[in-house]
């Protein structure tokens, strides 16, 4: 069918009572039908039906004539159909899918964002909200007017899509709700959003101080792993830079724009770490939030997941956490369905996990997933060459802060530091130089400012109590090799695992011609 041509006029005019009813009867006079007629004091839009050439010319010099018009003039669209353009603009401009829905809850207006996150494109106009897969806590907070914002899973042509949906109900000038505006955003795009909003300070390979090459070649490893996917699990003594390396390992990822999640396994309470790590339905115990919330691993999608003393998990954790390494699914506490989660694990502990396994605190298999990218940080004491370009890095640090300007760092002081043992690693090496350059007050730092405990001769008669407590081991296990004949008699001799004998071996080198007969 052939599109009818529409005319539209603005007329302006000096208001009188009677000006409309002019108007319109010599528009009728020349057979034309009037669409839509929009009246402003000293001002109306008229829309009309085509007519010929000529009778249009003479209608709008008949029009013209009336007493008190103005001017007549052609314009290209009517003030309601420009606001309606606008407002579509602003829709399709905003970064969130919006929906205007009527009182029996059909779409009558949806942007481009809406129909593109629901995935039904044109049809989605004059569609019902349960057509789209809204599930009933929106309809009934709609019924109920009041200004809700949830967290529900939507049905949609991709599958599940679990969305952040706020609605406010809509009223006309005299106060009747004529609908509602919804809007929608990808809960992935919510958590992104706070995640650049609070994420902290990170740091890249770059800013890590070191100068021995046991860490440059630590560094090396970690650039190389950091650009996969396979979990990594970080081992050393506290105080390492275990936390340091993770962020790094993330910066140096594709992930690096993506969320780093950072979870303290130790310092959540073993009934909240559960809830913590994989989130809760609605009314899964006193005191949920309505709505239910997600849980970190679901926060860090698409991101990286730091489980830092990661031996400090309960039993019952453990097994969750295994099957998220396992098929990337979490299920929320209190929920039956699974959520797909892309997230990439990094581990810390300073626990020998190996001795948790064979005490049945840590579950082997678990190890295992944890286990694929072992990086081991070695303590202070077996990188002293570090030591001076970490102070001087400290100093700087802490001149800056407190307001110092030592340039100078004797060789006393140093060779102080050097013969330490430091059972605190960097962590404690930094709050040392910390509390110097406080004490110092001019431009140099002197061993008369690095205190340190009872000091190093304590430490070097720990260590070699240690290393004696390490002689007695070895000779225990092997010991046991010797008396069992095999790997499993050993075992269960010494009361523990054939794998942790396994481990034993390794670590004080059982092996080769002296230990070759054993299986």
């Amino acid at each position: 069918m052939k599109e009818v041509q529409r005319f539209r006029f603005r007329i302006r005019f000096c208001d009188r009572v009677g000006m409309v009813r002019d108007v319109a009867s010599v528009v009728a006079e020349h057979g034309a039908n009037i669409l839509s007629l929009e009246v402003k004091p000293g001002e109306m839009h008229l829309q009309i039906e085509s007519i010929s050439a000529a009778v249009l010319a003479n209608m709008l010099q008949k029009v013209q004539a009336i007493p008190d018009v103005l001017e007549v003039t052609p314009v290209e669209w009517l003030p309601h159909e420009l606001a309606q353009q606008r407002l579509q603009a602003v829709f399709e401009a905003v970064d969130e899918g919006i929906l205007l829905v009527n009182e029996q809850g059909a779409v009558t207006l949806c942007n481009r964002k809406a129909a593109e996150v629901l995935g039904w494109g044109n049809t989605i106009m004059g569609s019902f909200l349960e057509e789209l897969g809204f599930p009933q806590e929106v309809l009934q907070s709609l019924a109920v007017g009041r200004l809700s914002q949830q967290e529900v899973v939507l049905s949609t042509p991709y599958g599940r899509l679990r969305c952040l949906v706020k609605s406010q109900r809509l009223v006309d000038e005299h106060g009747k709700a004529s609908g509602a505006m919804i809007t929608i955003e990808k809960m992935s795009k919510v958590r992104r959003l706070i995640q650049s909003l609070t994420r902290p300070v990170m740091i890249t390979f770059e800013e890590i101080i070191y100068a021995s090459p046991k860490m440059a070649q630590l560094v090396a490893l970690a650039k190389t792993v950091a650009r996969g996917n396979s979990t990594i699990l970080l081992r050393g003594e506290s105080g390492t830079g275990k936390e340091l390396f993770a962020r790094a390992i993330h910066m140096a990822s594709p992930r690096r724009d993506n969320p780093f999640v950072v979870v303290n396994c130790a310092a959540i309470p073993d009934t909240l770490l559960e809830s913590e790590l994989f989130g809760y339905a609605e009314g899964t115990f006193t005191g949920a939030l309505k709505g239910g919330r997600p849980g970190l691993f679901e926060f860090a999608h698409h991101g990286t997941i730091f489980l830092d003393e990661v031996g400090e998990i309960p039993p019952h954790v453990q097994a969750k956490l295994l099957r998220v390494l396992q098929d990337g699914c979490v299920r929320r506490l209190g929920e039956m369905v699974e959520n797909k989660v892309d997230v990439r694990v990094i581990a810390a502990t300073n626990r020998n996990l190996e001795e948790m396994i064979a005490s049945g605190a840590f579950r082997e298999d678990l190890f295992y997933r944890l286990n694929v990218i072992p990086l081991y940080l070695p303590p202070l004491r077996e990188r002293k060459e570090d030591i001076p370009v970490l102070v001087r890095h400290f100093v700087a640090k802490f001149n800056q802060r407190l307001g110092k300007n030592i340039t100078r760092i004797t060789r006393a002081a140093l060779e102080r530091l050097e013969v330490y043992d430091w059972p605190g690693n960097i962590r404690e090496l930094e709050n040392v130089i910390e509390r110097a350059v406080n004490l110092a007050e001019g431009e140099e730092l002197d061993a008369t400012h690095i205190l340190l405990p009872e000091g190093a001769p304590r430490e070097r008669r720990f260590n070699e109590l240690k290393k004696a407590v390490e002689e007695v081991e070895r000779q225990a296990v092997l010991e046991a090799l010797v008396q069992g004949g095999s790997v499993r008699k050993a075992a269960k001799i010494l009361g523990v695992s054939h794998t942790t004998v396994i481990n034993k071996m390794r670590r004080y080198r059982l092996g080769g011609n002296q230990a070759g007969q054993w299986k």
